[in-house]
């Protein structure tokens, strides 16, 4: 069981650290099992796994990138590009600044893009209050000349008596009714007439 345990620290290990180092497995004093890319100082240790040459190399291109990664991402150009010739890795350096170039390019096409896309949202959000306020106010304006009709319609004997002069003059003039959209008058029999 212990063996098996092991087994898969070792296998996790290896993977994690296939391209990093060499593995050693430490032995403090009271027995305890730990694993490090470096010898233990100080504790009995195991080499366990040996990087060739070609592990070494990889690892260190990798280091190196990342290196070259980080600083150009910080903004530090003239500090990679020392750095890359001091390694001897300028085509690694090149090849990195047109990926670091590409990545922020298509940054800042996502931005653009997402900026673009909150303009239209808003934009469309304040169409659309606008044309709620309209419809607003629209629909009062509705309402409040169906009231005025059918309060006409059911007093306009009445105003017919006591305001002839004023309910000939509704009759025969027109006047732009703005809930209807058109020109309109009074007709007969008190109802709004429109052409």
């Amino acid at each position: 069981m212990y063996s098996r345990i092991l087994g898969f620290i070792l296998c996790g290990l290896l993977v994690s650290s296939a391209h990093a180092s060499d593995i050693y497995k430490c032995a403090s004093k009271d027995g305890a099992a730990s694993y490090r890319d470096t010898p233990c100082p100080g504790q009995r240790a195991d080499l366990l796994h040996k990087d060739t040459d070609a592990e070494a190399a990889k690892a260190k291109q990798e280091r190196v990138a990342n290196a070259i990664d980080g600083m150009l991402q910080s903004g530090r150009l003239e500090e990679a590009r020392s750095f890359a010739a001091a390694n001897g890795v300028i085509p690694l350096f090149q090849q990195r600044v047109q990926a670091s170039a590409r990545r922020e390019q298509e940054k800042r096409q996502q931005e653009m893009t997402h900026d673009a896309e909150v303009r239209r949202e808003e934009e469309a959000a304040a169409q659309a209050r606008h044309q709620q306020t309209v419809d607003d106010y629209h629909a009062k304006l509705v309402k409040a000349d169906a009231e005025e009709e059918t309060f006409r319609k059911e007093h306009w004997s009445e105003m017919k008596q006591q305001h002839l002069p004023e309910v000939l003059q509704s009759q025969s003039s027109k006047t732009f009714n703005a809930a209807r959209g058109q020109w309109c008058s009074v007709g007969e029999d008190g109802s709004t007439v429109c052409q």
